[in-house]
């Protein structure tokens, strides 16, 4: 009886833990962070539980660990380490199909970990942050 009791315990357990650590994913959001567009992605999960539905600069500016900053006309100049040169700039790009470029010669979707991402037509301050939406930030070269 005393072995039934300990091992029901342990299963009470487990599926407690279990159901917490799944919990605690929800509140997170995936960033990628590339140095070119041929290049590998380096992810990170952020907790977005303060951010959810405000805009992506809001988090950049608040999560400081992501060391964002930004030039004097508001626009991306670095982040996580990516810090593009005097011929280049950082893109953004989202799994958010209804965000896309849609000018016409816009790039091409690109696919990265089977996970589909498009040319953000958006700016930091017009991207909302969701735990549904992925955002891939690449070091372009000016054309």
């Amino acid at each position: 009886m005393k072995k039934k009791l300990l091992i029901v315990a342990m299963l009470v357990v487990v599926i407690m833990t279990t159901v917490l650590l799944a919990g605690c994913s929800g509140d997170k959001m995936q960033l990628g962070f590339m140095e070119s567009a041929d290049g590998t992605a380096e992810y990170l999960k952020v907790n977005i539980k303060d951010y959810e539905g405000k805009t992506l600069a809001d988090l950049l500016k608040g999560e400081e660990s992501l060391g964002a900053k930004f030039n004097e006309y508001g626009l991306l100049s670095e982040v996580n380490g990516l810090v593009p040169t005097d011929t280049q700039y950082i893109c953004i790009f989202t799994t958010d199909e209804s965000k896309k470029s849609v000018y016409e010669g816009a790039p091409a979707p690109i696919e990265k970990d089977g996970v589909t991402y498009y040319e953000s037509g958006f700016g930091v301050n017009d991207l909302v942050v969701s735990k549904e939406v992925k955002y891939l930030f690449i070091i372009i070269t000016w054309a």
